[in-house]
């Protein structure tokens, strides 16, 4: 494997150069330009963006910038900013504003209290990846979903702060509905298969067809109006978006049309119901495949334009027809052709994940799929490099270019979560090695508004080869997020979550996996992989800084997000203490215990209430609000609540997606468990048994069901004392309870080194032979994760 990587390596000159000189900024640096000083209007008042300068010199080395501010110029009072791209502009800006004035932009907020006198800058910088790479398909679904404008304006701003070079533009139903008709389906046939705004990443890949629709009109039209924005305004900007190509995905309806192509059901994908399940897929070695994608990326290039990128994705959740090297090179062979005949300089985007989940890839089919495009046309996604990467097992992707990306979330669930560790190590030491054909880095996660710092590090990794400490930056990072006058606490327990919260390096799904969020069982198994005593002595520390200094909108957010994971860390410890109770069958211990977890479940709504980002109302009204009609805002909302509960209808991959948010938590989560213990009580006082299944049914009947098909509404507003309900809540669930069952630390009680052997040992030889250095255990890749797309490990049981 290595010997083939080097082979490639020889060719690095090549790898990269058609996708280096194709994916370039589209319009002039004058637009750029002014695209560049916009931002920074839109950012900070007239007198301090006034005092910002920026020239775009687009034959600087790509992803270049210099800052200067000094007695040397006629007005040394401007920051005098140069820079190869408007993107790489504003990055530069937000880097003179982040390492000199000590100031941040979140997802959440912003600290931008500038210093009265602008200080002095020399400095000139070129980032280390040649892509700095932003999205998942899923992405659109978990979290802009239901996104207008305003929104998107104030994300792309910071993509562009970010440095962000490329991102996708998945919106397609629009493009679809016009070929469709062009081939003569009706609409009742294409409602049918095109699903609702909550599910359109699936439908794509697939998986689902029909679910959560049918969709409208007015959505089409409010989606295609919204894309054709987003676009433009990221290529102002210098950035490169890649439009979707055709993957095989078809409605059932062209079997009928055509009956002597052929065509394959897509297996029923986590048990939807055959009226949702098994679109067809069109084998790309049909003519037909060449017509349609044709047709579809004509289509595609005159609507959005093109930066020659396009995603494809056929196999994220089927196994192609036939494992020959022959086929699958055919195969690979006909989906890359059908771009290049409407576009020559195409680019195939291609998400690495189909490799990691299923055993169907072998290196020798790898090898076959990849090496059929020409070397430097496909640009590959490592989709998940901190915990599962394939750079090692594929031979750099046959010698493909790559981008190491970090995922770290699933479904958008919240729960503070990162491996900064793998990340640091990651990209320095595959940026080190000369085998690997890196292009880039960049972020994938399915869902963000959570856990900022982590993607903030993990893009800084892409421009930064400088940053040689974690330690240091997240102590920089405190005095950004909270002000100059922010003292050594804050800097303490942003320390102290990095080494717990964030240090995560195993293999285990930990996605939003706290027990009081996860439908209720007598089988859940909580486990921390970190101290959470030391976790506790951080948040202490920030609640301290909170109480005796001034707690800005991003210390107020971190307050609830900490003192939300401490009281999930209290609800995991009396789960099992109760639980312990009921197989002791000691009623009185265990109606305590109870009693103790809904009181928890009914604090910690009081507690998310405090802050507007932790709140259901805001994700239910942004759905209505695309309505037109009753049946519309009706159809929306039930989209917004069952992505969020029960995912399918009868709750395939129930929990998925669920968030920890007030009123969900008072709505959903505490009626469900007040249900289960009620069960259990009974059963204590009967001296009777309990039925997992039976209570499962119960609460599918009696809670999910209803709270996915109610209209309540729910407060916008937050509501209550964020940095006093934190104290609150934090004595009486730390200090105020009597005492309770560790939490274990690893799955099961089991030493992580353990469970780790046993996943891997029908490929014991493999692992064995693969390097420490690449130990994000590329042995992993034959079992089958937990899909990017597909959730395949959350399967109803």
């Amino acid at each position: 494997m290595l010997l083939l990587a080097k082979g490639f390596a020889q060719q690095t000159e090549d790898y990269a150069a058609h996708i280096l000189e194709h994916v370039q900024p589209q319009v002039s640096e004058e637009i750029q330009q002014q695209a560049a000083l916009e931002v920074i209007a839109r950012l900070l008042p007239q007198q301090q963006a006034e005092k910002f300068r920026v020239t775009i010199d687009s034959s600087m080395e790509r992803n270049s910038f210099s800052l200067f501010k000094g007695e040397e110029v006629s007005d040394p009072s401007e920051v005098q900013i140069t820079a190869s791209s408007g993107v790489a502009a504003t990055k530069a800006f937000y880097h003179y504003l982040r390492y000199w004035c000590r100031v941040l932009v979140a997802w959440e907020g912003s600290q931008l209290n500038l210093p009265a006198v602008l200080p002095p800058v020399n400095v000139t910088i070129q980032a280390p990846s040649s892509i700095i790479y932003y999205q998942n398909v899923c992405t659109w679904s978990y979290s802009f979903t239901w996104w207008s404008w305003p929104q998107w304006r104030r994300h792309i701003d910071w993509m562009a702060l970010q440095g962000i070079t490329l991102s996708l533009a998945p919106f397609q139903e629009d493009l679809w509905t016009q070929v469709y008709l062009e081939y003569n389906l009706t609409h009742a046939q294409i409602d049918d298969h095109l699903s609702g705004p909550g599910f359109f990443a699936w439908q794509r890949m697939g998986n689902i067809r029909g679910w959560g629709g049918p969709l409208t009109l007015s959505f089409t039209q409010f989606a295609h109006t919204l894309q054709v924005r987003v676009v433009g305004e990221m290529r102002r900007l210098g950035m490169a978006v890649a439009l979707p190509a055709f993957a095989g995905h078809l409605p059932i309806q062209f079997r009928t049309l055509y009956p002597n192509v052929s065509f394959a059901n897509v297996s029923v994908w986590n048990n939807f119901p055959p009226q949702y399940a098994s679109p067809l897929f069109l084998d790309p070695t049909e003519p037909l495949f060449a017509e349609i994608g044709s047709r579809f990326l004509q289509l595609a290039i005159k609507t959005y334009g093109t930066d020659h990128v396009y995603f494809s994705d056929p196999f994220n959740e089927i196994d192609p027809t036939l494992p020959s090297g022959k086929y699958l090179s055919s195969v690979s062979e006909a989906i890359y052709i059908t771009m290049v005949q409407v576009d020559p300089d195409a680019i195939w985007l291609l998400q690495g994940w189909m490799f990691v989940k299923n055993p169907f890839w072998s290196d020798r089919a790898i090898r076959s799929f990849l090496s059929a495009v020409p070397l430097g046309r496909m640009l590959v996604l490592d989709l998940q490099s901190e915990q599962y990467p394939q750079y090692g097992r594929t031979a750099s992707y046959a010698g493909q270019p790559f981008i190491w990306c970090m995922l770290s979330n699933f479904g958008g669930t919240l729960g503070m979560l990162g491996s900064v560790g793998n990340v640091f190590r990651g990209i320095r030491e595959t940026r080190d090695n000369s085998t690997y054909t890196l292009l880039g880095t960049g972020i994938t996660p399915e869902g963000i508004n959570q856990n900022y710092a982590l993607y903030e590090f993990a893009l800084e990794m892409g421009w930064n080869a400088e940053l040689d400490s974690t330690e240091q930056w997240f102590g920089e990072y405190a005095v950004a997020r909270y002000g100059n006058d922010s003292d050594e606490r804050a800097q303490q327990a942003w320390n102290i979550f990095l080494r717990t919260v964030y240090s995560f390096e195993g293999l285990e799904l930990m996605r939003g996996k706290y027990t009081f969020n996860r439908r209720p069982s007598s089988k859940i198994r909580p486990w921390t992989w970190y101290d959470v005593h030391t976790f506790n002595q951080g948040l202490e520390l920030l609640l301290s800084f909170a109480e005796e200094a001034s707690c800005n909108q991003l210390c107020r957010y971190d307050l609830v997000d900490a003192t939300r994971q401490c009281l999930q860390h209290t609800a995991d410890a009396l789960y099992l203490t109760l639980m312990d109770s009921f197989k002791k069958r000691d009623l009185t211990s265990f109606r305590l215990h109870s009693s103790l977890f809904l009181q928890l479940l009914s604090d910690l709504d009081v507690l998310l209430r405090t802050n507007e980002h932790f709140l259901l109302g805001p994700w239910l009204e942004s759905a209505k609000a695309h309505a037109e009609t009753t049946l519309e805002r009706r159809k929306y909302e039930y989209n917004a609540r069952i992505q969020i509960t029960l995912w399918g209808p009868q709750g395939q991959i129930v929990d998925y997606a669920n968030k920890q948010w007030a009123g969900m938590v008072q709505d959903f989560f505490l009626p469900r468990w007040r249900v289960f213990l009620g069960e259990l009580d009974q059963a204590l006082a009967t001296n009777g048994t309990i039925n997992d299944l039976k209570i499962r049914d119960k609460i599918f009947r009696t809670v999910e069901l209803p709270f996915v098909t109610d209209s309540k509404h729910y407060a916008t507003q937050p509501s209550g004392d964020a940095v006093r309900t934190a104290r609150t809540l934090y004595e009486r669930w730390t200090n105020d309870v009597p005492p309770l069952k560790p939490l274990p630390g690893s799955p099961g009680g089991r030493r992580k080194s353990e469970k780790r052997r046993n996943k891997c040992c029908p490929f014991s030889i493999f692992c064995s032979a693969v390097s420490r250095s690449h130990s994000l255990r590329f042995c992993t890749a034959f079992r089958y994760s937990p899909s990017v797309s597909g959730h395949a490990a959350n399967s109803p049981r």
